[in-house]
């Protein structure tokens, strides 16, 4: 019964060994052409295994590049935003703080001749005279602020080294004849106004 069994299980063993065999055989019958021709195929094969290695590691390099840059365009921006949060925060509570100094100011009566009158744009305003509602020159105009072609405010240069003061069209009148500004503000505010600190 064991011989039966060690036949079978040869029959079904020796057409494998036959092959390897005959493999075997004919590795070691190539010619050197043959042999030449499978080194070069598996150069290539490696040549382009490493070129894709390669290509795959620049990627990998060029991605990073960007994730860096775009890192640091995020942190620019970040700040860039915090900062422009703070100089809004500190122009409101400027703005705030001049909309109630500039409340407390004492203004005079428009004498009937200017009550009407406003600033408009105009050239001739530059180095004109300032006077204030009673007639007392206090400054000259230095600078106009504009806004949407009119005259929004005036930069005035105080006389006696007073300083500069910024006066809103809406406490200014032009004299066209006389080329005058009046201003309805009293100087001793003028004064203060100069001084203040936004």
């Amino acid at each position: 019964m064991q011989s039966v069994k060690t036949i079978a299980l040869w029959g079904v063993l020796a057409p494998c060994f036959a092959l390897v065999l005959s493999g075997a055989a004919f590795a070691q019958s190539s010619t050197p052409a043959e042999q030449a021709q499978t080194q070069q195929l598996n150069q290539n094969v490696t040549n382009a295994n490493n070129a894709a290695v390669a290509q795959s590691d620049q990627a990998n390099a060029e991605y990073q590049a960007q994730q860096q840059l775009y890192q640091q365009q995020l942190q620019q921006y970040r700040a860039s935003r915090q900062n422009y949060e703070e100089r809004s925060a500190r122009y409101y509570a400027a703005r705030d703080r001049y909309i109630s100094a500039h409340a407390r100011y004492h203004r005079g009566v428009w004498s009937s001749r200017y009550e009407h009158s406003i600033v408009v744009y105009k050239a001739d305003l530059l180095g004109a005279p300032v006077e204030t509602y009673n007639g007392r020159i206090v400054g000259h105009v230095e600078e106009l602020a504009l806004a949407n072609g009119h005259v929004d405010a005036l930069r005035v240069t105080l006389n006696h080294d007073r300083g500069d003061v910024w006066i809103e069209s809406a406490d200014l009148r032009f004299n066209a004849d006389e080329r005058v500004v009046k201003t309805d503000l009293d100087r001793h505010d003028l004064y203060e106004m100069a001084h203040e600190n936004y």
